[in-house]
């Protein structure tokens, strides 16, 4: 064995090729987001990402565009009515009639939608771009802190917020540095609202705290979500040693057995009501 791996490591260094790391994106040739293992291109309009850059920003957690589901979204691009996401709010009715499977109510159904989508919350708007590593807690944090003046933080402004580290900071950074006049033409034209600055909760057990939600409670989560945000505290998808609280009801599942195991106090939503009463 041991010559076998020696005559098999000596054929594998005779064959070596040297290897210039790319830094530049082969399909839009835009600068790389270098995150060591892993290289990354940040170009909205780049052709290798704007399909799934468009069916994010269409879902649920960010501009929730109803209608533009993965095989429609497909289609506007095959089409070559939309390139990129800016594309979706010139799209008229005629155009897409011209398009197979696409009757006039479907049509128009997603151009109210897209109209719909104007006006949203800013941290929505922040999040709908695909800033990689940002997701909704970061898009609020950002929103919170800078309002529209993100894109002109520098990295030592952005480390200070909350719940934002160096490769966040940098991830941020870049993606401006590529995607800067489309997130202003995409910011004229959806016009969200201008974010709320954060007040500063008052001294209560949620302040400052991880929580998770799970289970079916007598209100959607969604709602508990933005009222334990009210009072301060972290809303996680995930149990882990850093939660301090889950709230839960009924059919909580692996959560909630996860939590048990890990020894996070396990409230339920009238527990939780109690403690903010």
């Amino acid at each position: 064995i041991p010559k076998i791996i020696k005559v098999l490591t000596h054929e594998r260094d005779e064959s070596q090729v040297k290897y210039e790391r790319p830094s530049l994106c082969p399909v839009c040739q835009s600068e790389l987001l270098d995150e060591g293992v892993l290289l990354k291109c940040q170009n909205l309009e780049c052709e290798a990402r704007v399909v799934n850059s468009i069916i994010y920003f269409a879902s649920k957690a960010c501009l929730n565009i109803d209608g533009l589901g993965n095989k429609i979204v497909e289609t506007l691009f095959a089409s070559g009515l939309v390139k990129s996401v800016i594309d979706l709010f010139g799209l008229t009715l005629e155009q897409l009639l011209s398009l197979e499977g696409f009757k006039e109510k479907k049509s128009q159904n997603i151009l109210n939608s897209l109209e719909n989508a104007k006006g949203s919350e800013y941290w929505r708007f922040v999040n709908s771009l695909g800033i990689e590593h940002v997701g909704e807690v970061a898009s609020k944090s950002l929103s919170e802190v800078f309002g529209s003046s993100f894109i002109d933080a520098s990295k030592e402004e952005i480390v200070l917020v909350d719940g934002i580290g160096e490769e966040m900071a940098e991830s941020i950074l870049e993606f401006v540095r590529v995607n800067r006049e489309i997130i202003l033409n995409l910011e004229a034209v959806l016009k969200p609202m201008k974010p709320l600055k954060r007040v500063e909760a008052q001294d209560n057990p949620f302040k400052g705290r991880v929580v998770v939600l799970t289970g079916t409670m007598s209100e959607s989560r969604g709602v508990i979500k933005e009222l334990l945000e009210s009072f301060g505290a972290k809303v996680s998808g995930s149990v882990s040693k850093k939660t301090d609280y889950l709230i839960y009801g009924e059919d909580a599942g692996s959560k909630y057995d996860k939590a048990i195991n890990l020894g996070v106090e396990c409230l339920t939503e009238i527990d939780m009501k109690n403690k903010i009463k």
